[in-house]
């Protein structure tokens, strides 16, 4: 388990112009599930025609702004709180007003974040190419995870690969320990100080905003808004951890998946 600060972050990849795109979490710092960057834009602008083997996922943290199919040319506008989900193979990018900014990215880290084959995917309102939710319309509460745990870019809507969550710890609370069994889990701060809590070796590492912490796959963790503090997160495990939605109570055989992909293997489980 790491906690990540700004001062480590990657160096800008080029990729917006107006702005700046950095790795937070992703090849550099030797994650293998999760691709986590953030996209700062200083001006307006754009990001490059980007297009990945794998899904990805995004959050709006500030701003507004599109995001633009890039076959189609078709807008989605964007505002805080704005969460995507893109398909595998589609071509897309960004465009936004300056002081926006956005952290996601795709998953797995081994999907180019340019330059993959554009993959027509048939027309559907079921998976669609690029769809944009909001934190404030969850698609499933995981009371287990806090009072406030809000599932957006899930497997209920096709997600298997990337995910977004949206987490909010009131002062004093703190997660049930658990652990993913095969996902990595990563939760950026957006607001507040607490202590991420490696439950496997007994190390305890303080937060503040804007750090992410980091959990490779099969450690328990928990995390604590234990400063005074409400702390407010998003992330999540990648991929999907499907024992953790089995026991959020859903009937994970029972959702309908995009063509060519599968529920993963196995799951993480939680510490009663």
């Amino acid at each position: 388990m790491r906690v990540i600060s700004r001062d480590e972050w990657g160096p800008d990849q080029g990729l917006l112009t107006g702005g700046t795109w950095r790795e937070i979490v992703g090849p550099r710092s030797g994650a293998e599930c999760r691709g986590l960057y953030d996209l700062q834009f200083v001006d307006d602008g754009a990001s490059q025609s980007l297009c990945h083997s794998s899904e990805a996922a995004y959050y709006v943290v500030g701003g507004a702004g599109s995001v633009v199919h890039g076959t189609s040319g078709s807008p989605q506008r964007l505002l805080p709180g704005s969460m995507v989900h893109v398909r595998p193979g589609t071509p897309y990018y960004v465009e936004a007003s300056a002081g926006t900014r956005i952290v996601g990215g795709p998953c797995p880290v081994q999907s180019s974040i340019t330059g993959a084959p554009v993959s027509p995917a048939a027309a559907t309102d079921t998976w669609p190419d690029i769809a944009v939710h909001h934190r404030d319309n969850p698609g499933l509460l995981v009371p287990f995870i806090s009072q406030d745990a809000r599932l957006v870019i899930w497997l209920g809507i096709g997600a298997v690969a990337a995910n977004m969550n949206y987490v909010v710890l009131q002062p004093g609370e703190r997660n049930r320990e658990h652990v993913h069994a095969y996902s990595e889990d990563t939760i950026h701060i957006l607001e507040g100080r607490g202590t991420a809590e490696n439950v496997t070796t007994g190390e305890r590492l303080q937060f503040g905003p804007g750090d992410t912490i980091h959990i490779e796959i099969g450690f328990w963790h928990a995390v604590a808004a234990d400063r005074g503090e409400r702390v407010v997160s998003v992330g999540g495990p990648c991929p999907a951890d499907v024992d953790m939605l089995r026991a959020a109570g859903v009937d994970v055989e029972e959702i309908e998946l995009p063509p060519g992909t599968s529920l993963p293997s196995a799951g993480g489980v939680f510490r009663r």
